[in-house]
């Protein structure tokens, strides 16, 4: 039993087939390294056997020069190039590789040479010669040269043999490893075959149960049984989709009602979104609030609700916006409502009021399904919408407070200098006028007349100018986003209207101010950038806007221009009273001064307090009544 599940087992397969093959390439690479061994001297041997036609040709060359008589000792060099040849052909791997081949065409072309050279070739040399014979070199070069070509054809086929016999190693290790690899093929074609009825089908089976339990078919089982790893697998893996259909079946209904909770919360949130960006803008839409009270009946799923609103927390009358078909039918007192007394909420009803504070601007009431009653989420839901509305109502409330007080304020700003300014000029003209009339009824003379009518000419060119120096102060409005955008158009403006050069360092950063304040600041700056490009004849204009060290915010206005006149607030000109009046209503320092480098320098200074009031506090404003400029309303 135990072997079976051996010769069964996946890994002893696996790992048979890896011997085999690891077997085939070892014995291939042992083939290859015994050839290489073997054949490591061929190339030598090839290389001087195919010098020794050269070398024939050398003494050649020698019995050719000493029949010519260039050379000064011919028999010593024939004898060098002769012991030379004898080396080649005697003790050189070319003897050692024809010993040991045992190859009989190739040991017979070898003793064929050796022979050619010992009975043919080297007789013919004078090398033994007696030394006080002078041997006739001519007749010993015609000699040899006739006997030379023969014997390189000699040579060459002793080389041939030497190249075929090496051919026939490298011939024999290409016939081996196509072998190993053939059978290698054979044992790889085998043991895919086995391994295609033993791992394939079962993995396929796997693979398709896997499929169907993907696609939610928990009750599908593999067929596969064997003693292996996969029929463990197998086993195991019916096991367990037994196992997740019975635990799908009880999470199923969890998975449904939790669904179901997380649907309505999303309607919930979308709503409340839905809520804080379109309730919150505009209120009192009475058609907006209508398909709100539509789609929260459709949230939590209700019979009826009615909403009772009143825009001002003082006006006695509500307005009602309802669900009900029949609107009529609704009341106050139909819904257990009354102003004044504690509200009660039953378990099917629920009333809650909208209120901020002291203020109260109605009533949300809401009737549940008949049989039902409203859960904890939708009470949290109803708690949250009716706190949106009250704060909306309240903000929108306080901001219209606000806007009532700017404008008043902004009106008795234009009253004051009216009054300060034009007023003025206009009775210095009423009395000029008077004036005029006495001198002419008592006859003055015409020089009089005259220069009291220049006079009065001119304080009517002044007061016509201030008039409309005042309506260009007064047309301007914040169009800009903030502060800086609206000064970045200033400058760029006063930049092309006048020759000097206006530029702006703005080095405040993220710093907000309330709408109130970012007007009044603009209206200072552009009447300081409109004096230094009227009056100061500056080639540089720059607004500065920083923060010094204690953290103030300070605009300054810097020209390079003639300087501050002695008494700059009288000459007609109103500019320097209104602009420090402003930074009055800021609370903030205002100074004019010259500079010590030349030029002047006009300084608007906020204290940390104020400058810090950034837009987001008009929403905390309506909450201490507060109206954005510092008083209450």
């Amino acid at each position: 039993m135990f072997s079976k599940q051996v010769y069964n087992s996946v890994i002893f397969q696996i790992l048979m087939a890896m011997m085999l093959i690891a077997g085939m390439a070892l014995a291939s690479m042992a083939l290859a390294v015994y050839v290489t061994i073997n054949s490591k001297d061929d190339a030598e041997a090839i290389n001087l056997a195919g010098s020794l036609r050269m070398q024939s040709y050398r003494i050649a060359n020698v019995l050719s020069r000493a029949s010519e008589g260039d050379l000064a000792d011919p028999k010593q060099t024939l004898a060098r190039e002769a012991e030379a040849f004898s080396n080649k052909l005697y003790q050189s791997s070319v003897t050692q590789l024809v010993e040991e081949s045992g190859n009989t065409p190739l040991q017979q072309s070898y003793r064929k040479v050796v022979s050619n050279w010992e009975n043919g070739m080297a007789p013919l040399l004078p090398l033994f010669s007696d030394l006080g014979q002078e041997p006739v070199w001519v007749d010993i070069r015609q000699r040899y040269n006739q006997h030379l070509a023969a014997y390189v054809d000699d040579i060459e086929l002793m080389v041939t043999h030497l190249q075929r016999n090496a051919e026939g190693k490298n011939e024999l290790l290409g016939m081996t490893e196509g072998v190993s690899i053939i059978l290698i093929v054979f044992i790889l074609i085998f043991f895919v075959m086995k391994a295609d009825s033993n791992f394939v089908v079962p993995l396929r089976g796997l693979v398709q149960a896997a499929e169907q339990v993907e696609k939610g078919y928990l009750a599908h089982r593999t067929s596969y049984i064997s003693d292996n790893e996969l029929g463990l697998l197998s086993q195991a893996f019916n096991s367990m989709t037994a196992s997740l259909e019975a635990q799908y079946r009880n999470l199923e209904q969890q998975v449904s009602e939790r669904t179901d909770k997380l649907r309505k919360s999303n309607l919930a949130l979308n709503f409340l979104y839905k809520t804080s960006r379109e309730i919150a803008a505009n209120p009192n839409d009475l058609q907006l609030l209508n398909f709100f009270l539509a789609d929260l009946k459709k949230v939590i799923e209700v019979e009826q609700i009615n909403l009772f609103i009143k825009t001002e927390p003082d006006y006695p009358d509500y307005e009602l916006i309802s669900t009900a078909k029949d609107k009529a039918s609704v009341s106050l007192e139909g819904c257990g409502i009354n102003p004044g007394q504690p509200l009660n909420s039953g378990i099917r009803d629920v009333a809650l009021a909208l209120k901020n504070r002291n203020d109260e601007f109605g009533f949300l009431f809401v009737r549940a399904t008949p049989g039902t009653e409203l859960d904890s989420w939708q009470h949290q839901l109803l708690k949250t919408v009716a706190e949106t509305l009250s704060t909306a109502f309240a903000f929108h409330r306080t901001l219209d407070q606000e806007r009532r007080v700017i404008l008043h304020e902004e009106r008795s700003t234009i009253a004051r200098e009216l009054h300060d300014s034009l007023a003025q000029s206009l009775s210095y003209m009423k009395m000029e006028v008077a004036r005029l009339k006495k001198m002419i009824a008592q006859g003055f003379e015409a020089d009089q007349v005259e220069a009291a009518i220049n006079d009065l000419q001119q304080g009517l060119n002044a007061a016509y100018k201030h008039l409309r120096e005042l309506l260009a102060t007064f047309r301007i409005k914040l169009d800009s986003p903030d502060l800086r955008s609206a000064l970045e158009h200033a400058v760029e403006e006063f930049d092309q209207r006048s020759s000097a050069a206006v530029t702006l360092d703005y080095a405040l950063g993220n710093y907000a101010m309330s709408p109130n304040q970012d007007i009044h600041i603009l209206h200072i700056l552009r009447e300081a950038l409109n004096n230094a490009v009227k009056h100061s004849g500056a080639s540089n204009i720059c607004l500065h806007c920083t923060r010094d060290d204690s953290g103030e915010v300070v605009f300054m206005v810097d020209d390079d221009g003639v300087g501050m006149p002695d008494n700059p607030e009288k000459q007609h000109h109103y500019g320097i009273y209104t602009m420090r009046e402003r930074a009055q209503q800021l609370d903030g320092a205002f100074s004019c001064s010259s500079r010590p480098t030349g030029g002047t320098r006009v300084e608007l200074k906020l204290k940390l307090a104020q400058a810090n009031r950034l837009h987001g506090g008009n929403a905390y404003n309506a909450d201490n009544g507060d109206n954005g400029t510092g008083k209450n309303v």
